[in-house]
């Protein structure tokens, strides 16, 4: 019966076709290099990014040894995030420099198979790293992240809140016309102290209300112990009065601003969006293009992975002789030199010369066409 049934499914036009005897062979060939350079290039990150802080707190702070050891591998997948792609390049370029030292794939060339052919498992070798990077970037690391900060913070002694405690700042724009200043002294979790808030009708001053204590209550604010005036053109009061309890249907963006304090490293694609329509409200035009830089720098880098895989297998092919140090030297020169072009961008983005999706897409743009180029050249030749 299980036989019947099982003949008819194996001629499905939607099955995915089985992989051939030379992908699974060069595959297999890019297990070895690419796990080796996984770990080189993790622990290469890990050290620059965490380590020396890590080392410094024992010191400064007396943090211990076990609370390192947490905080360090906590972090592990942020960097994990970064190595894959780097892993990519310098597993396909060494296992094809093998391949082609070994003369298997000028046999394979001398039977008619394209360089573009051969490529192909390194082009799927990419696929599955981007797809297994943006689900590491996404689910994994920023949360780990996090909480390895809150460890660290605990652990010598310097606990600090999940929101801003003081100064909370809140500017409503619309129509590109100021609305609203708010601004807060205190916070402590639920009610804000010493409120002041200047509402604007046309661009001039038109209401001043100062409060005690304020807090969000659903769909208002109830303000405390405050006063509020009301101006006339001439900048007299029309309206001068105090109160002990009153409502006012402002929106709750300056409670938002207040409760996040996490950077972009520690949030993820959707929390970073979320937190973008809060900040377009408050008119805060240079951190808006700060994170919706970060924004696009989350999504586009798990691209690498594809164009550095066709990059390194090319290079194979037409390096044979690549040994595992000068795989290794030339893998690094290439991933300096693109982030070398990346951090340009990024500044550009950040200071508003060009676009987010321009500042973070464009260095892997650019790496793609090289990419293409190579393929090719060597499929030509």
């Amino acid at each position: 019966m299980m036989l019947a049934i099982a003949r008819p499914l194996q001629k499905l036009p939607w099955q995915l076709p089985r992989l051939s005897l030379l992908d699974r062979y060069i595959l297999r060939e890019m297990i070895r290099p690419f796990v080796f350079g996984f770990g080189i290039f993790t622990a290469i990150a890990a050290v620059i990014g965490t380590v020396f802080y890590l080392i410094r707190n024992m010191v400064e702070h007396n943090l211990s040894i076990l609370s390192a050891m947490e905080v360090f591998f906590l972090r592990l997948p942020t960097f994990a995030v970064l190595g894959i792609p780097m892993a990519m390049l310098f597993g396909s370029l060494l296992s094809y420099s093998q391949l082609s030292r070994r003369s298997e794939l000028i046999a394979c060339k001398s039977c008619g198979v394209s360089p573009v052919r051969l490529v192909r498992p390194a082009l799927l070798a990419g696929f599955c790293a981007l797809l297994f990077t943006f689900a590491l970037n996404e689910l994994v690391a920023p949360p780990l992240a996090y909480r390895a900060i809150q460890t660290l913070q605990l652990a010598i002694q310097q606990p600090q809140p999940s929101f801003q405690t003081r100064n909370i700042f809140y500017r409503r724009f619309a129509a590109g016309q100021l609305q609203q200043l708010f601004f807060a002294h205190r916070f402590d979790g639920r009610v804000m102290g010493g409120v002041t808030v200047l509402n604007f009708e046309q661009g001039q001053l038109r209401e001043i209300i100062t409060a005690q204590k304020a807090q969000w209550q659903g769909s208002a604010w109830l303000f405390r112990q405050g006063t509020y005036h009301r101006l006339q053109g001439d900048r007299n009061y029309a309206v001068a009065e105090t109160f002990v309890e009153r409502r006012f249907p402002y929106p709750r963006t300056p409670l938002d601003l207040a409760m996040e304090t996490r950077v972009p490293e520690f949030m993820t694609s959707r929390e970073i969006y979320r937190y973008l329509q809060i900040l377009a409200e408050s008119g805060d035009t240079k951190r808006l293009r700060q994170w919706r830089v970060q924004l696009q720098e989350k999504l586009s880098l798990p691209f690498l992975c594809l164009s550095f895989a066709v990059i390194g297998a090319v290079l194979g092919i037409s390096s044979p002789r690549q040994g595992q140090g000068r795989a290794f030297g030339l893998s690094v020169v290439i991933i300096f030199g693109y982030y070398v072009a990346a951090f340009i961008f990024t500044a550009f983005g950040e200071g508003g010369a060009v676009s987010p999706i321009v500042a973070s897409w464009l260095p892997k743009g650019i790496v793609s066409a090289i990419a293409l180029g190579m393929l090719y050249h060597a499929n030509r030749h």
